[in-house]
């Protein structure tokens, strides 16, 4: 029997909006036995190359997959493989043949999610790869669901995690380490917790505390 990897597919870092270092997020995982991790901080790539230089000096039992959730004219939509920055604000087609150019996977963030800027587009299903159908904030995850289906389109969990404490929430399971496992993945997880998600805001609002 084929030994399938955990992967943690959508954490942000302090790079972006998330609270904790990169350092200390792959340091979670380790300790989570988390075998897979993609940094995907809002619009920088910056986050992704951290983890892939702390993982190689540090000799990290983890591996990498660069990752970023880019912030398109109609939504959130997570890219897997690339390394580079996708200039943001693009429409959602358009952003994602540049990630297909340069040989990455593209996901639809948490869509219909419009609290935190999922895409409303229903046409959008058209032009990913994949669609993340459970998203551990997210309301939303039965139309998310409901129209991986109707567009025949795979689907992958996301934590969303903002803190280090948050890794692992949703895991994803791989066959392979490559980034073409996401899409024959399938997830277990859970909802964050309504404590989880104000510690979270509250250590935003207080950061010393």
């Amino acid at each position: 029997m084929v030994k399938m990897l955990k992967a943690e597919l959508h954490v942000h870092s302090n790079f972006s909006d998330g609270k904790d270092s990169v350092e200390r997020i792959l340091k979670t995982a380790v300790e989570k036995k988390i075998d897979v991790i993609s940094i995907t901080d809002h619009d920088t790539i910056d986050g992704s190359l951290s983890a892939i230089e702390f993982v190689s000096t540090e000799k990290l039992p983890l591996i990498v997959i660069p990752g970023i959730e880019i912030s398109t004219r109609s939504g959130h939509l997570l890219a897997y493989g690339i390394l580079k920055d996708v200039e943001s604000g693009l429409d959602m087609r358009e952003t994602c043949e540049i990630v297909k150019r340069e040989g990455g996977i593209t996901v639809l963030a948490h869509p219909f999610d419009f609290l935190r800027k999922g895409s409303m587009k229903v046409g959008n299903f058209k032009f990913v790869d994949c669609v993340e159908i459970f998203n551990a904030k997210s309301y939303f995850n039965f139309l998310a669901k409901r129209y991986a289906k109707r567009f025949s389109k795979t689907g992958i969990g996301g934590s969303d995690a903002h803190t280090a404490d948050q890794v692992g929430i949703v895991i994803n399971f791989l066959k392979t380490p490559e980034k073409s496992s996401i899409l024959e993945a399938y997830y277990n997880g859970r909802k964050q917790t309504l404590r989880e998600r104000l510690s979270f805001l509250l250590s935003q609002t207080n950061p010393k505390s």
